[in-house]
């Protein structure tokens, strides 16, 4: 089984055999999670605006939770949180409650010690894809919208836009 887009999943009963971070969990409102110093530096510059996904999230707001770093940045729900972004552009009272689970620790921090930066990325690169992969296959209940629409559908179409993965 290769394994390599957001919307892949594998059954939440292998997912939960696999160390999962330290982590803690809370609700809040979007607007909370957009103020973030990291979110707002980076959101507009890094992702693209998935046109469809931004339709759905205004009409019924957010159905699964995001998954953060210690920083506040997304490892799961990134798209998401940029389309509300948008949204609140032109609808500044818009609102919805987003649930939230955030790493305790930077435990990937250990691989910029080795001296490969090509190797150290792709590793850092597999172990966010991993940390997604078993995220989404345990903690996502929803996977349809109230239209009927696979939620994979928006992960698979934003897999296929243009992102910036520089840091700058």
């Amino acid at each position: 089984m290769e394994i390599n887009l957001a919307s892949d999943r594998i059954s939440k009963e292998t997912a939960e055999l696999v160390h999962f971070p330290a982590h803690h969990w809370y609700s809040c409102d979007i607007s909370q999670l957009l103020n973030n110093k990291v979110v707002k530096e980076q959101l507009q510059k890094r992702i693209p605006v998935n046109e469809p996904l931004m339709t759905s999230i205004h009409a019924e707001g957010f159905k699964n939770p995001v998954l953060l770093m210690k920083s506040g940045w997304a490892i799961a729900g990134g798209q998401r949180l940029r389309v509300c972004a948008e949204i609140l552009k032109t609808d500044p009272n818009w609102n919805c409650e987003v649930e939230v689970c955030q790493f305790e620790n930077d435990e990937w921090n250990m691989f910029y010690l080795w001296g490969d930066k090509e190797f150290v990325n792709k590793t850092v690169a597999i172990y966010f894809q991993m940390v997604e992969l078993v995220f989404k296959s345990i903690y996502y209940k929803h996977d349809k919208n109230v239209e009927g629409v696979e939620m994979t559908y928006y992960e698979d179409l934003g897999d296929k836009l243009k992102w910036n993965h520089n840091d700058s």
